[in-house]
């Protein structure tokens, strides 16, 4: 047996509690430290506040009014196979009903320059950015039909036939766009997400949201059969989340988290 201690959870949660000076993140860059995460522009420079006149304290970003500007949060890599169960969430909102693009979930291929959205969506038409495997929800108001929807993909190619266990949908697999969550996009309201990522390969995900039948706690969305993500590889929690436009609205979040548990052979 290999040698261990006390020690045996890794993870973070940031509250974005504690004051920080505004800051202005170049876009193509490396982004910026902040305690266990890493905060970086998406599409083009961002400011970012740190907003400590609310409860808890948020942490507030908007672009340089070029199309889906806004930040991505990053944590610490971590591998199903040997850190499972993987478990992250957010609680983010954006300032427009009708100018927001979001992704939260795991996602194994980062470019911590510019990190990639897996998923948008054009009225009916998706289209599948490759993030190596991904799985967690999107959302993206350039659609017909504005919803979070849970979504995946294995090496870049959309699981679109993957065996679920159970969807609130009643639906067998992930389909073409998505199972949704049949939420409403709402500005300035609060959206809570848990992806939770199995040793075994599966993957389940819970959302909370207006308009959601349950409004009393986050609902189970999906989960998969196992095996359909590949439970050796390598995934980063990630919360991105931009504008769908050129509006540059505001864009905040609450809490970022995500846990595992310690490989001791490694």
């Amino acid at each position: 047996m290999a040698i261990q201690d006390e020690f045996g959870r890794i993870g973070f949660f940031e509250d974005f509690g504690g004051y920080a000076a505004t800051a202005s993140i170049a876009d193509a860059t490396a982004g910026t430290r902040y305690n266990d995460i890493e905060i970086v522009a998406v599409s083009g420079q961002t400011e970012l506040f740190f907003t400590v006149d609310e409860s808890g304290g948020v942490v507030s970003a908007n672009g340089a009014s070029g199309a889906a500007d806004g930040m991505a949060f990053l944590g610490m890599p971590m591998v199903p196979s040997s850190n499972g169960p993987l478990r992250m969430g957010a609680r983010f909102k954006g300032a427009s009903a009708t100018d927001l693009r979001v992704f939260c979930g795991w996602q194994e291929t980062i470019n911590h320059a510019e990190p990639v959205n897996p998923f948008t969506l054009s009225g009916t038409t998706l289209t599948s950015n490759n993030a190596g495997n991904a799985a967690g929800f999107y959302v993206d108001t350039s659609a017909d039909t504005d919803d979070y929807r849970f979504h995946a993909s294995l090496d870049g190619s959309e699981l679109t036939t993957a065996v679920l266990e159970d969807a609130i949908d009643g639906s067998t697999t992930l389909g073409a766009l998505g199972i949704r969550a049949v939420a409403t996009i709402t500005a300035d309201s609060w959206v809570i997400v848990r992806v939770e990522l199995f040793a075994d390969g599966s993957v389940e995900g819970w959302v909370g949201a207006a308009g959601m039948a349950n409004q009393n706690g986050l609902t189970r969305i999906v989960r998969t059969g196992p095996a359909v993500m590949d439970k050796d590889a390598v995934y980063f929690p990630i919360l991105h989340l931009a504008a769908a436009s050129t509006g540059d609205p505001l864009l905040e979040a609450d809490y970022f988290w995500a846990k595992g548990n310690r490989d001791w052979s490694a």
